[in-house]
């Protein structure tokens, strides 16, 4: 069995019972701790040290998990900037041989940091394969490594009993509930963890729908200042809304993932959540806003948004919310008091049945990207059609000329009505070709099958469809070794190189990436919102710099 064998070698004595909160500075109490924690051995001197510190614990913890006890090392050694906790997933390690000597070398170049041991069984949503008594002997070795904190799932406590607890002194205990299915109702489940003799309770459950961070918020806010101290987020996509804001709802804690890639669903990367958004500057004056989409969770628009209200000492956030019901996000938004919010795709058509009032321009175009609140009331407009204009104009005389666009969804009907405003001929192309026709018959302009547009000769032509967009990079909406065209725009921009963009400037075409784009309509969405000059350079660098995290650069 992967899991096993595991050696536990004790260091030696009995660690030293929890003396609570930090002692005042500076008295004869003191000296009495200093005395307590010298006369410990090293590995309860670390626990006691943990303990006993000034009240610096931080309310970040990156969860770290691998194969071996260097692989979380070396995931911990890339982070810097402000101190964070550890959660140390020790089910997915897959050798226990030495496991207690080797931990507490680890944790000793890694400075003593605040660290909780986690051996999450099968059963639960781990990967641990061994027994209740098996997950406690190595949980009992952590604490005795200098782990001051434990968390071990009800599903364990349950079965063994909750004497099973009393193996961790003296580290802090937490009684994790996980849902890895749904969100059900949370009160009975915190209450029922809540009389167990533990230091903290963490709920994390799968989020179905954006409207389960409502009721991790409504947990949040019924139960944070009891005790013990409550931990909760919602996993997945739709449950990043939550991990964002746990702190500002009362969480004690929330978990990030140490990079672009996390063990748990829906986690976020510790540098994001501090530098984009902030998690733990937010408070209650704290202006929520966001983007809304089946594929939010990629979107670079929050990174973008973010930047621009930091540049602008705006008390915001910008948040991600993917759902694949709009109905789903209406009812979050309001719930969550939503400032305004972004729409992308596929929403940008039916969420003009919901506003109170829209501009006749996204009324005209039949598509909305941009709702601000405003007294109570929803309102819409279309950013997207002046930045196709914005960007294209730099290359190419609009009137007159052909222009071919790919798809007919929001982001097309914007392009296509913009450009026929300006004088341009437009020729639209879409797999769903009667879609393709009524658009097309909307502009005056002409519609082509998407095969036949491979052989067309135009001035530029438009993809405004997700084809190329990750992660499914290698493909292309179409050949440009048929078509004839001297301007390539993608409105796709993750990644910046699409193949579509990377084969047009091999052919020395003139390319528009999906940025530019981005940041044109983004920096109109913001100045809606706030009524203040868009930082475009600011927001195109903010971008940039994600983009360049995300791949390494």
């Amino acid at each position: 069995m992967q899991n096993q064998p595991f050696l536990l070698t004790n260091l030696g004595g009995q660690a030293a019972a929890d003396l609570g909160s930090p002692f005042p500075q500076n008295s004869c109490v003191s000296l009495v701790k200093t005395f307590i924690v010298n006369s410990l051995n090293p590995a309860e001197k670390m626990i006691g040290e943990c303990l006993l510190a000034k009240p610096t614990t931080p309310r970040i913890f990156v969860t770290l998990a691998g194969p071996s006890l260097a692989a979380l090392e070396a995931q911990a050694s890339h982070l810097s900037g402000a101190p964070v906790g550890y959660e140390l997933r020790l089910d997915h390690l897959q050798d226990f041989t030495q496991f207690e000597v080797s931990l507490h070398q680890v944790l000793s170049r890694l400075h003593v940091p605040q660290t909780i041991a986690t051996c999450r069984r099968e059963e639960a949503g781990g990967a641990f394969k061994g027994t209740v008594e098996q997950q406690a002997a190595v949980l009992a070795a952590a604490v005795r490594a200098g782990c001051p904190w434990v968390d071990i799932e009800f599903e364990s406590i349950k079965a063994a009993g909750s004497s099973l607890l009393q193996q961790f002194h003296p580290a802090r205990v937490i009684a994790s509930y996980h849902n890895y299915r749904k969100t059900p109702s949370l009160g009975a489940v915190y209450r029922q963890l809540a009389r167990l003799p533990v230091d903290m309770v963490k709920v994390a459950t799968q989020a179905q729908h954006l409207r389960n961070n409502i009721q991790i918020r409504q947990l949040l806010k019924t139960y944070h200042r009891q005790s013990p101290k409550l931990v909760a987020v919602a996993m997945g996509a739709s449950g990043i809304p939550s991990r964002l804001l746990a702190l500002l709802w009362g969480s004690a804690i929330t978990y990030a993932s140490p990079g672009n890639h996390s063990v748990v669903p829906g986690q976020v990367g510790a540098e994001i959540m501090r530098s984009i958004y902030r998690v733990d500057r937010l408070n209650q004056r704290t202006q929520l806003y966001g983007v809304v989409g089946s594929r939010a969770s990629i979107s670079l628009s929050p990174a973008m948004q973010n930047a621009a209200f930091q540049a602008k000492h705006v008390n915001a956030v910008f948040l991600p919310c993917e759902t694949n019901q709009l109905s789903d996000f209406l009812t979050f938004a309001r719930q969550a008091g939503l400032f305004g919010f972004a729409v992308t795709m596929p929403y940008k058509r039916a969420v003009l049945r919901s506003l109170d009032w829209a501009d006749p321009l996204a009324t005209h175009i039949g598509a909305c990207n941009t709702v601000a609140v405003q007294h109570g009331k929803w309102m819409g407009w279309n950013t997207d059609a002046a930045a196709v204009v914005e960007v294209l104009t730099k290359r190419l005389r609009l009137s007159g000329s052909r222009m071919l666009i790919l798809g007919a969804g929001g982001a097309a009907r914007a392009a296509a009505y913009a450009l026929r405003a300006e004088g341009a001929r437009v020729i639209v192309a879409a797999r769903r070709e009667e879609m393709g026709r009524r658009l097309a018959r909307a502009v005056n302009g002409e519609a082509v099958s998407w095969e036949g547009a491979e052989g067309l000769e135009v001035d530029a032509v438009i993809n405004a469809t997700p084809v190329g967009m990750y992660p499914y990079v290698d493909s292309s909406p179409l050949d440009l070794a048929r078509l004839r065209a001297s301007v390539v725009f993608d409105m796709v921009y993750y990644p910046l190189a699409t193949r579509f963009i990377t084969e047009a400037r091999g052919r020395g075409l003139i390319t528009i990436s999906g940025l530019e784009m981005l940041v044109a309509q983004g920096a109109r969405q913001f100045e809606i919102w706030t009524g203040l000059t868009a930082p475009r350079a600011l927001m195109e660098q903010a971008v940039r710099q994600l983009l360049d995290r995300s791949t390494g650069g």
